[in-house]
């Protein structure tokens, strides 16, 4: 699927959540208001473009999650008063870069409480980063810049890239484009994060901070290949499951641990026993494990590269339900 139509599709159901919420709420006799900014516009303007039959399947698949959060979360149910209306904001796309991963936030002033959540529509990705010949993936992620080593031994292949780009080359011309493009790449990426966390201890902790967020959230992904929506509640630091106006709770979501150790960081190995050439694989302790995937994202070549970071594995306490919903 084109990225514009994952855009669009995500958008999407941001808005479904969004609007099936502020109805089961006022259904309820609960209070409820939209954040109606440019962000809120675009993602409704995303959702009315698709026909009937695809908004009513975002809308059931939101409305599916209800129940499990308002157990999980009863400050979305529990105003202090008539006056505490709820607030449904859908978040702008920057808040991602600057460390928060909400998409869809839900607050009241009043009783100085929020909650928000991640939406997935058909992916599970929690980072979309770049690496270039100019972007410093170790000050941007963790807080301390890459070696000179580090831009020594990308600059060939980006010079490379450069080269391509002038002749208006495209990524399907290039030959042995893994072998002598990404391999090289993800080899001083590996070395460069690995001589970071060698000076400082505290790497695993901010490289999981980066790639979830500062907030604590619930992730909702809806899977249409198994017509389930997943719920997972990411609990770091505790800031989920609150009591409200003295209502608490009626389930927990245990806290996450931050890890504290890289146990390994080797390249991926393929079902066939052969080594790829575009995925490292990352594990650390706490049960964290992390998938790092190299690939370029545009038709033409450009002097960057994206990576989809995804989550192989997470600690065992997480809370996460699975629900079903009629083919």
């Amino acid at each position: 699927m084109p990225n514009g139509e994952q855009v669009k599709n995500g958008k999407a159901f941001e808005y479904a959540i969004a609007k099936e919420y502020k109805e089961y709420l006022e259904e309820k006799g609960i209070p409820a208001r939209f954040e109606e900014d440019a962000a809120f516009n675009t993602a409704k303007s995303f959702f009315t473009e698709f026909d009937e039959s695809q908004q009513y399947k975002y809308a059931l698949s939101a409305r599916a999650t209800i129940n499990t959060l308002i157990k999980l979360e009863p400050g979305l149910i529990s105003p202090k008063h008539d006056n505490d209306i709820l607030s449904i904001k859908i978040a702008a796309d920057g808040r991602g870069e600057e460390g928060d991963v909400r998409d869809v936030l839900f607050s009241r002033l009043t009783s100085h409480w929020e909650v928000g959540f991640s939406a997935k529509n058909n992916n599970d990705a929690v980072k979309h980063s770049r690496l270039s010949h100019i972007l410093d993936f170790g000050q941007e992620w963790l807080g301390y810049p890459v070696s000179d080593a580090y831009w020594n031994g990308i600059r060939p292949v980006f010079d490379k890239l450069k080269e391509y780009k002038r002749n208006k080359r495209k990524w399907s011309e290039i030959e042995n484009v893994h072998e002598n493009i990404y391999l090289p790449v993800l080899n001083c990426f590996r070395d460069e994060l690995m001589r970071i966390y060698s000076a400082h201890e505290d790497v695993p902790e901010k490289l999981i901070s980066y790639l979830l967020g500062r907030e604590p959230f619930y992730k909702i992904i809806k899977d249409d290949n198994s017509s389930t929506v997943i719920v997972k509640a990411i609990n770091i630091g505790s800031g989920l499951n609150k009591t409200v106006n003295g209502i608490k709770p009626q389930y927990r979501t245990a806290k996450l641990n931050y890890p504290t150790r890289i146990i390994e960081f080797t390249m991926k190995i393929n079902r066939d026993k052969t080594i790829s050439k575009t995925t490292l694989n990352m594990i650390l302790d706490e049960g964290w494990e992390i998938s790092f995937r190299l690939h370029s994202a545009e038709k033409y070549v450009i002097p960057s590269l994206k990576f989809d970071v995804e989550l192989l594995g997470n600690p065992p306490v997480l809370f996460t339900q699975y629900i079903f919903q009629d083919k």
